[in-house]
């Protein structure tokens, strides 16, 4: 009986060091004016620059042996699922709203009430910013439109997707949201 082989082939490897150093990546793409407070801009930045340098470090492999469509694969599933993780920690860091109420508490040098908590939110940008916020995304996404102060459900693509999650929630019996 053989032994079991445990060593990395170098399209495996490299997609752990690179996928690794996403938050490096993040980090860096963070501080460049042009993507300044557009969260998912950097976050999308930071995956492209993960799979370039991926792509590039299979692309230079040395030696005789052709690339293994496994081995590939592999590869770019680790990176696919390295991704997914730190998008849910980037998110919570960057959308946590929770959080941001206890960093709130945290930068105050006193105790507040809620009323103060609500005003020194964001910076002074109060709870307001919330839905500010989430609204200016779905208008983004084309969900949402607004005229004259009145918002709607696009036909084409918000009611589809209000359609979807509310079966979604009555299918996997999730409680009431919204």
């Amino acid at each position: 009986m053989a032994g079991l082989d445990f060593s990395l082939t170098p399209p495996v490897l490299w997609a752990l060091v690179v996928g690794c150093a996403l938050p490096l990546y993040l980090a860096v793409i963070a501080r460049l004016k042009p993507l300044a407070a557009r969260n998912a801009l950097q976050f999308l930045c930071g995956l492209f620059v993960m799979v370039v340098l991926w792509s590039g470090l299979v692309a230079l492999r040395d030696g005789p042996r052709p690339l293994d469509i496994g081995e590939l694969s592999t590869g770019l599933m680790i990176l696919g699922a390295g991704s997914l993780l730190y998008l849910e920690v980037w998110g919570l860091l960057s959308r946590g709203y929770t959080l941001g109420l206890l960093l709130t508490l945290y930068r105050a040098d006193r105790p507040l009430s809620e009323g103060e908590l609500a005003e020194n939110y964001r910076g002074g940008s109060g709870l307001s910013w919330i839905m500010e916020h989430r609204l200016s995304g779905l208008v983004g996404a084309g969900l949402v439109r607004e005229r004259d102060g009145v918002l709607a459900l696009t036909p084409a693509l918000g009611v589809p997707v209000a359609w979807l999650y509310k079966a979604s929630i009555l299918l996997l019996g999730l409680r009431r949201t919204g």
